[in-house]
């Protein structure tokens, strides 16, 4: 596993090119704060681009803890969601001479599948994750592709089965994200 992610990190920075107004592709890596705590990565495409608006895709992966029956961590979900934003690009000259040239508002929606594990069962077993979830985000961009992101949103998860001295299989949720992008161009050589 260790030599995949080698593997992959090599590669993306192979192809990673300069940062363009035009970019299409990112991959980004971030942290989830809150009452569930973890990391995750993600890939991002551009759906409709116009001008300055922009309506993009993301697809993730992200593994967490979470309190499910009782005050301390006792269940790791590994979550595969999709993300849904719509953004618009704008500049500010006050911050440019820190080199944060472009901000990007957004909006999000997003909902996963996750599986879980820990004290009540085996990975992979019943109960299973479910999450949906919308909110606010903002990226700083930098001219050379490099963003810096935070999310903040709620929504509600969902659990297919009770366990020893959980209430509810439904709640409200908050999602606090924290994390960094990187842009590349797709621009296909022919």
């Amino acid at each position: 596993m260790r030599k995949f992610m080698y593997v992959l990190c090599l590669f993306g920075c192979c192809v990673a090119k300069e940062f363009s107004q035009d970019s299409d592709y990112l991959i980004g890596v971030h942290a989830r704060v809150g009452a569930s705590m973890g990391v995750g990565i993600e890939f991002g495409m551009p759906i409709i681009k116009s001008g300055v608006v922009e309506w993009r895709n993301f697809i993730g992966a992200e593994s967490f803890g979470m309190k499910l029956a009782s005050t301390q961590y006792d269940t790791a979900t590994l979550l595969f969601s999709d993300k849904m934003t719509l953004s618009y690009l704008t500049g500010s000259s006050v911050v440019a001479a820190i080199g944060i040239s472009y901000f990007r508002p957004y909006l999000f929606l997003s909902g996963g599948f996750g599986l879980t594990g820990g004290k009540y069962n085996s990975f992979g077993t019943s109960p299973y994750y479910g999450e949906v979830s919308a909110g606010i985000g903002h990226e700083f961009i930098t001219k050379n592709g490099h963003t810096f992101f935070f999310e903040f949103g709620g929504g509600a998860m969902f659990i297919d089965k009770v366990v020893a001295n959980q209430t509810l299989t439904t709640q409200g949720t908050t999602k606090v994200l924290v994390g960094y992008r990187f842009y590349y161009p797709a621009k296909i050589k022919e």
